[in-house]
């Protein structure tokens, strides 16, 4: 499964965001998509969110790292994505 967090793929509206609301929305959106399958054990999901500053990336991480302690995440296929573009998360 991919879920791509780019702005423009996930919110209407989006051009009136500031950059802060923009990590918010997509923050939001990353950990809906993790509530929303936590019971399909074994699930991978790759969450795209480009290359950048890699800010979006930590944020992620951190979310991880604090709310979804069981689940396991690694960069996804850099062939696909680039290098670290993407998260692949599993479900635990």
């Amino acid at each position: 499964m991919v879920v791509d967090l780019h702005i423009e793929k996930i919110a209407r509206g989006y051009k009136a965001f500031t950059p802060k609301d923009t990590i918010d929305y997509q923050k939001d959106h990353f950990i809906a998509i993790l509530n929303r399958y936590k019971t399909q054990k074994g699930l991978k999901i790759d969450f795209v969110h480009g290359v950048g500053k890699g800010v979006l990336r930590e944020e992620l991480i951190s979310i991880l790292k604090s709310r979804f302690t069981s689940y396991i995440f690694e960069d996804a296929p850099f062939a696909v994505y680039g290098f670290q573009g993407a998260l692949r998360v599993t479900i635990k």
